[in-house]
């Protein structure tokens, strides 16, 4: 007598995707990247002009602590030539013993950025680090002097004036950095809201 074995029914499907369940897949994707691209784009922005802005203060203040530490004045100079721009600082020179240190003079760190020095190394802040960040500075020279760290460039005129304005290239966001006549920065926000900074 001869056994027939019952066939064994396909329990198991094939495990993977279809065509249409891969095409929805990816649209998904792809419509969750065009929501996420505009914030993160927003987000860069913001973060390029507040580095801009932190790297503005940090050579101030690096400045300032200059001129108080070797008690000779240091300038700050901005230079400004079409869309690019730099600011470079410069102590004053050791002065003859016996002799009163003279005062800085400003550097062009446009064109020679090797003598914007500071206790012996160069300070530069240029649109080569913030390449997307446009700058104007009602005030092109900002000298610090060594006694105190003051602005002994700071006048009744202009010493609440914007000495810092930094703009992105699309123009929504923009940081003011003021120097006080006491030689402090602050960052206030000139257009567009940035956390941590408030209105000018």
């Amino acid at each position: 007598m001869r056994l027939v074995m019952p066939r064994q029914s396909n329990m198991h499907a094939e495990a993977g995707f279809t065509l249409i369940e891969l095409m929805v897949a990816v649209m998904v994707f792809m419509i969750l990247a065009a929501l996420a691209v505009p914030s993160f784009t927003t987000y860069l922005e913001k973060s390029r002009v507040r580095g801009a802005a932190d790297g503005v203060v940090t050579a101030i203040a690096q400045a300032r602590q200059v001129a108080v530490k070797y008690d000779r004045s240091v300038s700050l100079a901005t230079t400004v030539t079409g869309a690019d721009w730099c600011i470079g600082a410069k102590e004053a020179a050791d002065p003859n013993p016996g002799d009163q240190a003279a005062a800085a003079a400003a550097c062009n760190c446009s064109t020679a950025a090797a003598q914007c020095t500071v206790d012996g190394q160069q300070l530069v802040v240029s649109r080569s680090t913030f390449p997307d960040i446009a700058i104007s500075s009602p005030a092109s020279t900002l000298t610090f002097d060594g006694r105190l760290g003051l602005r002994s460039d700071a006048s009744v005129a202009n010493a609440d004036q914007s000495s810092f304005n930094l703009t992105t290239s699309s123009g929504r966001y923009a940081l003011t950095v003021k120097v006080s006549p006491l030689g402090q920065a602050t960052v206030c926000s000139q257009s567009g809201t940035i956390l941590g900074y408030p209105s000018c």
